[in-house]
């Protein structure tokens, strides 16, 4: 896959999520062409980041993304989308500030480096393996860990998405992953290049997103919230994502994941926002006490959590695939566990939304109707993308090309 399809695949999902909003918004979301201008501006901040090399421009582009998100996540004006987006803004500041001292001593370490750019850096940081360029690849990616969510600091995640409307937590679920992976890979591979005492930071990252992942689990059979088990099952992809850049893919696999990773998020959050606005709540037990949800709304849920995990119908299939088969080429097995958390996972989050199926079906109410209609045709789109992109895993399996990246 080609970094020009994840491109597209990026301006798709940023515009029909925008669309969404703009168009079919919900009572308490006033100005809405203003918050969708802002929508598009932190979209266009971080696309324009995975173009840039330099890694301090790089981070100036994905804190400019915080203070964005930050606002996009208290539009709606309530008391507690505002502290959600204080939790926001101040958790992740501090993650990428540790992470901009990381980037200062990589670069005063690396003492014949006369720029940031990253592929200068990777040409000669083998040459100046010392403590401080240890150090400093310790805290950048211990800090950009903290913006993509990952144990221990994965507590802004939650009420991040809980608060916000689906358009905007979709948006941010989205692109901050995909963003948070192309500032990580070259200090991945910058860390394999070197040899410290101890542990190395990789392996740390690595375990943080195992741990993510199983606490993504553990926390979600205890929900009853729609939005929280939404923000749970991003929780557990951000812990994957971080198990498949250990592994550095090639670039093939890294831009199909990252594609992947956006239409996902986007059809997910669509999806499940819609049974909260057709259910007229977000909690299921007053979902199950009221009069039905309409025949779309329930075949989008259940699309949206089959296409999450690991099902042949989704792309996250051949993601999953890709994964183990990175780990055999490595000499590993345990890679095997991750799909298999997966399954439990599914098992979990399907468990509690199985009895949704029994409500009866009915028409969308009058005074949504117009812009639940709306949503479903945007979900649908987002739909087509994720099974194009599905398609699109299945011939690279069968012709043996990127598979083998």
């Amino acid at each position: 896959m080609t970094y020009e399809i994840l491109i597209y695949v990026a301006l798709a999902v940023g515009g029909l999520l925008s669309l969404s909003f703009l168009i079919a918004h919900t009572k308490n979301q006033e100005n809405s062409i203003v918050w969708t201008l802002v929508m598009l501006m932190f979209c266009a901040v971080l696309l324009f980041s995975l173009r840039v090399t330099d890694l301090t421009f790089q981070w100036v582009l994905i804190e400019t993304s915080t203070l964005f998100g930050a606002l996009l996540v208290a539009s709606n004006g309530s008391s507690k989308s505002v502290e959600a987006a204080w939790k926001f803004l101040l958790l992740n500041s501090y993650g990428l500030g540790i992470a901009f001292i990381g980037l200062i001593l990589i670069s005063f370490g690396n003492q014949n480096a006369i720029s940031m750019d990253s592929t200068v850096l990777l040409a000669t940081i083998g040459a100046h393996d010392n403590f401080i360029v240890q150090i400093g690849l310790w805290l950048a990616i211990f800090g950009y860990s903290a913006k993509l969510g990952l144990f221990p600091n994965l507590f802004w995640v939650g009420d991040t998405y809980a608060e916000s409307s689906s358009q905007i937590s979709g948006l941010i679920a989205a692109f901050i992953p995909v963003a948070v992976s192309f500032a990580l890979r070259p200090l991945l591979e910058m860390d394999a290049m070197l040899s410290p005492k101890f542990i190395k930071p990789s392996n740390v990252f690595l375990i943080s997103g195992i741990i993510t992942i199983l606490y993504s689990i553990w926390t979600v059979y205890q929900l009853q919230d729609v939005r929280r088990m939404t923000a749970k099952v991003a929780l557990f992809h951000s812990g994957a994502i971080a198990v498949f850049l250990w592994f550095r893919p090639s670039n093939e696999i890294f831009f199909f994941l990252q594609a992947v990773n956006l239409a996902l998020k986007g059809f997910l959050f669509s999806s499940l926002g819609i049974l909260r606005m057709d259910g007229g709540h977000r909690f299921l037990d007053q979902i199950l006490g009221g009069r039905g949800i309409h025949r779309f709304t329930t075949f989008l849920m259940l699309a949206a959590v089959c296409a999450a995990f690991t099902l042949p119908i989704s792309p996250v299939f051949f993601t999953d695939l890709l994964l183990v088969k990175l780990g055999l080429d490595n000499g590993y097995f345990w890679p095997l566990v991750v799909p298999g958390l997966g399954l439990i996972f599914f098992a979990v989050i399907f468990g509690r939304l199985l009895p949704l199926l029994n409500l009866p079906h009915r028409k969308v109410y009058k005074d949504i109707r117009n812009n639940v209609n709306i949503r479903f045709v945007i979900t649908t789109v987002l739909l087509f993308i994720l099974i194009a992109l599905g398609f699109l895993g299945f011939w690279g399996l069968t012709q043996g090309g990127w598979i083998h990246g």
